[in-house]
Order: C-alpha cells, then sequence, then structure tokens
C-alpha cells in the first residue's frame, strides 16, 4: 500500500488572512505616527506664538514703564500704542503683516515715526487700557494676542506702572 505524506504549507486563505491581519496592524501603526506628527507640529506653534508673545510684552512693558507720556491708545482693529520716553523720543507700537513669504502678523516698533522694527512675530492683537490711580501715577494694562496656524489664539496680559 502506498501511503501519501501530507507536506505542511500555506494555503490561499491562510495567505490572505496573514495579509488583511498585517494591513489592520501597519494601518493603526502609520495613522498612531501621523497623529504624533500633527500633535508635534501643534505644540510646536504654540511654543513659537508663546515665545513671541512673551517677548512682546516684556520688550513694551519695559519701554511703557519708563515712559514720560503715553500720548495714544488705538485699541481699534488690532491696536496701536503711542508714548514719549525720557528723551522726548516718540515710540510706537503696532500690528503690521510681514513682508516675507508667510505674511504672518507682527509687533512693529518704530521711533519718532521712522523705523520699522519687528519686535515679535505671530502677534495679532494689541490692547492697551491706562487706569489712573492717582495724580502722580498711572498704571497701564497690556494685552497681546498671537496665533500661528491651527495654534489656536493666545494672550499674555500685564500690569506695568509708570515710573515718570
Amino acid at each position: 500500500m502506498l501511503k501519501v505524506s501530507k507536506i505542511g504549507g500555506s494555503t490561499l486563505v491562510g495567505l490572505l488572512v496573514a495579509m488583511f491581519l498585517m494591513v489592520i496592524v501597519l494601518g493603526t501603526a502609520n495613522s498612531v505616527f501621523a497623529f504624533c506628527v500633527r500633535t508635534c507640529y501643534w505644540n510646536l506653534n504654540r511654543l513659537e506664538v508663546q515665545e513671541n508673545l512673551r517677548v512682546g510684552i516684556d520688550r513694551i512693558s519695559r519701554e511703557v514703564r519708563q515712559a514720560t507720556e503715553i500720548t495714544s491708545i488705538d485699541n481699534s482693529g488690532s491696536g496701536r500704542l503711542i508714548f514719549k520716553d525720557p528723551h522726548d523720543n516718540v515710540i510706537s507700537y503696532r500690528i503690521s503683516k510681514s513682508g516675507d513669504t508667510e505674511a504672518a502678523y507682527q509687533l512693529i516698533r518704530s521711533i519718532n515715526g521712522y523705523g520699522h522694527n519687528p519686535v515679535a512675530r505671530y502677534v495679532t492683537g494689541l490692547a492697551v487700557e491706562a487706569v489712573n490711580m492717582g495724580t502722580d501715577t498711572c498704571t497701564v494694562q497690556l494685552k497681546i494676542t498671537g496665533e500661528k496656524g491651527d495654534s489656536g489664539t493666545m494672550d499674555v496680559t500685564t500690569t506695568v506702572m509708570l515710573r515718570n
């Protein structure tokens, strides 16, 4: 009598099941990777906006603290602040679009009407509120708002008391 031995191998159905499981595993891994990349870029954008807002509010608050007189506050639109420093220079802060391909909003500083010096990028708004506390003192509340891409809107606020 002749014995037929079974040779182990894979069937077409087994191969299809294995391929299907691999597609599911690789698709899930790809989705997790794409989510992590998007989250990383979102966090980087938020971090960049926060850094720029802190630089901007620090610069404005140091100069406003030394101001002898606040001449103009415009909170309509994106905002504008004009004041005099101890050397009688007229310093102006405003929001403007950059001229590069990104066309990001930025905080611009000028002295005596000259200069177009960017202080911080991704700043979309400047709000200033002056509060007189007495005859010799004045307190100014500064708030700048920023956003980059889909980072969401962020605000940084500080209160400054004028020294002069």
